[in-house]
């Protein structure tokens, strides 16, 4: 912390000294005559408590912020600084953030001198490493230009001080206008307007993210998504790590072993992000099927596998000559195929796919949800999926009448009803009247998550 003389020094460089010197020579009396009296009042001010007050009454004027400077890699930190680069305000967005900050006293110093404190803070505290190395800074604030030469310092100066530091990073940087939308949604989510502006992106090129997703999600992994995503945003350095997950080959190991095939062609292997959780997309083609696997990207846990027969052309005439199994029969044939003896939430119907009539089913067992279609003609299965959905609490048919009695209605009134398990939720969809309803019920503790009621 800076002493009251170092205070004086700044503010009036060249005259403090003498205005010392002045005041200890100094001995005399200021008289002011009051007329209308005709005697004179003597009035003993003390020049020096004059002085005193001016320096402590500019000294305590805050300083104008003109930019706001977030820090983002899981800690988000933001700083005010003055027009001097100078640090006005520190704010720490979360409990990483106060803790890369510790007892450290930014205020006053120049921003640069800051940022090596922060870095280095968050290099000695493991949350930049080989296997962690994104940062994102964001540059706010009315002037466009200095903003944008503070975003190219600051990264440039960032990437020299990791790679003395041994650390290959990559560093995202942006200047973020300021957006009431943004700001509102970086205020409920109690996260960085930085963060807000990056996760609202990777939203708008794709549908299947979420900003309750992806709120959670370290910069790293929004580096490696915009990557995948193909959205441009200024980077310095290298791409973001994937050496924190088990990697491209391995995944398709264990694809490929869990399949039981040898050399299986057109392989795709992608990084990506679904139900909250980092996975590798697996495909690969063995001969007629095709198959896919949802692998999990941090321990190789098989989260959803998919298998596919490439469909031949058949004739209507050839499909009403066939004998068909039954249902029962169907059923039978798939339940072995998982491995189960004992099923819920089953569903089932008959679908005519270019002559062929398949039978199409669904079934819970355990904490896993399969999916199967099977050739009626013979029993064949041409297309299966296993999903992992995590803990189940609460049964298809609580879910259903949860939502019935929120919506106060009698199931005899209800028409067109679905009920589809997902990763969090029971999605429960109906009609009543000239009314449309649907529903996301929690599979754990039945609570209504969401519920919204329109008219056809």
């Amino acid at each position: 912390m800076k002493d009251l003389n170092e205070v004086f020094q700044e503010i009036t460089p060249d005259s403090y000294q003498s205005i010392q010197t002045q005041l200890q020579n100094r001995n005399e009396e200021i008289v002011v005559e009051q007329p209308k009296k005709k005697r004179k009042i003597y009035y003993v001010l003390p020049v020096m408590m004059i002085v005193l007050i001016a320096i402590l009454t500019i000294s305590q004027k805050p300083n104008q912020v003109i930019a706001t400077v977030g820090f983002d890699v899981n800690p988000s930190i933001a700083i005010d600084i003055d027009d001097q680069n100078k640090i006005v305000k520190v704010h720490p967005y979360n409990q990483d953030g106060q803790k890369i900050i510790g007892s450290m006293k930014l205020e006053g110093n120049d921003i640069e001198l800051a940022t090596n404190a922060l870095i280095g803070s968050m290099l000695k505290q493991g949350y930049i490493n080989e296997l962690k190395n994104s940062l994102l800074i964001s540059v706010t604030g009315d002037n466009q230009e200095k903003n944008e030469q503070l975003r190219m310092i600051l990264s440039m100066h960032i990437d020299e001080y990791l790679k003395d530091s041994q650390i290959q990073g990559s560093i995202l940087s942006q200047t973020v206008s300021q957006k009431k939308d943004i700001e509102a949604l970086a205020s409920q989510y109690q996260i960085s307007i930085g963060k807000a502006e990056v996760i609202q992106e990777l939203i708008h090129k794709n549908n299947r993210y979420t900003f309750e997703s992806l709120k959670d999600l370290s910069v790293n992994d929004l580096n490696i998504l915009l990557h995948k995503n193909s959205i441009d945003i200024h980077t310095t350095g290298t791409q973001a790590s994937e050496s924190g997950y088990i990697g491209k080959e391995k995944a398709m190991e264990i694809a490929v072993n869990d399949a039981k095939v040898s050399q299986p062609t057109n392989q795709h292997v992608e990084l990506d992000y679904d139900d909250n959780v980092m996975i590798y997309e697996v495909e690969f083609v063995k001969g007629d099927i095709k198959y896919e696997y949802d692998i999990q990207a941090s321990h190789g846990k098989i989260l959803k596998k998919e298998v596919e027969e490439k469909k031949k052309n058949h004739t209507n005439n050839q499909s009403s000559s066939q004998k068909q199994i039954t249902e029962a029969k169907a059923k039978t044939i798939a339940m072995n195929h998982a491995s189960v003896q004992n099923i819920t939430q089953y569903e089932f119907h008959k679908d005519d796919e270019d002559g062929q009539l398949e039978y199409e089913m669904k079934f819970v067992s355990g904490q896993y949800k399969y999916e199967y279609t099977i050739r009626a003609h013979d029993g064949k299965i041409l297309d299966y999926e296993k999903k992992d959905m995590g803990e189940i609490k609460v049964t298809q048919e609580e879910a259903k009448n949860k939502a019935f009695q929120h919506a106060n209605v009698k199931a005899t009134q209800v028409k067109n009803l679905e009920v589809e398990l997902e990763k969090k939720y029971y999605e429960v969809k109906f009609e009543v009247g000239q009314y449309e309803y649907e529903y996301h019920i929690d599979k754990i503790n039945g609570q209504i998550l969401f519920h919204e009621k329109e008219r056809d």
